[in-house]
């Protein structure tokens, strides 16, 4: 009779699937459980008040976890609002350069966002949500406050950092607005390097400028 040779290791099992298959679903299962929990407590609580420890419990995973898939809890906050890019990643960039073309930057940052094709336009979504619900008032605020534009502008530590910061929200969300939503003319209709340049020198100001 001839020898049956031992399957080697990490060999798939006959009928099993390919190696790998099962984990990637369980890794996109375990996504999905996170961020639904992710979003039952920032509704609930705020983002601010929300440990990702707590987030890691109500999902039943440990905190290593949701850190290893999400990088951060602004990264988590990102996810759950499903917003375009991570918030870790642009500060980090923004800053790089110093503070001398961070409105350039910034500007860039949120217009090339905003502007790409057939990609959904989350801020829309997000502030057409906060209109109606007072909890994703505060997610907006947060993402777009906590998460991106304080940690850019209380790194150049100017004084008034938390005035320059909701100031800085304000142009960008006040842009899309503008552009995306009420369609002002003059700002629907204008060329993308311009209402970069705009903007960008509006920011800096706020930024690095006098404020009175």
């Amino acid at each position: 009779m001839a020898a049956v040779n031992p399957p080697l290791p990490g060999a798939d099992a006959p009928g099993a699937p390919p190696l790998g298959v099962t984990r990637s679903r369980d890794g996109g299962a375990t996504r999905a459980t996170i961020v639904t929990a992710a979003r039952a407590a920032f509704d609930e609580k705020g983002y601010a008040a929300t440990s990702l420890r707590e987030i890691a419990r109500n999902a039943g995973v440990k905190p290593s976890l949701v850190v290893h898939f999400y990088g951060s809890k602004a990264g988590l906050l990102a996810a759950s609002v499903e917003w375009p890019f991570d918030p870790d990643t642009v500060v980090h960039e923004v800053l790089a350069g110093g503070p001398d073309h961070i409105g350039e930057r910034l500007a860039d940052v949120f217009l090339s966002t905003w502007e790409q094709d057939g990609r959904p336009n989350t801020a829309l979504t997000l502030l057409h949500a906060a209109c109606e619900r007072p909890e994703a008032a505060t997610l907006a605020r947060e993402l777009f406050t906590t998460c991106v534009v304080s940690p850019i502008v209380t790194a150049i530590d100017p004084e008034r950092a938390e005035l320059r910061a909701s100031l800085v929200a304000s142009h960008l969300l006040g842009l899309h607005v503008g552009r995306y939503l009420l369609a002002f003319g003059a700002i629907a209709d204008a060329n993308t390097d311009l209402l970069k340049q705009a903007l960008a020198s509006t920011i800096q100001h706020i930024c690095t400028g006098e404020l009175w």
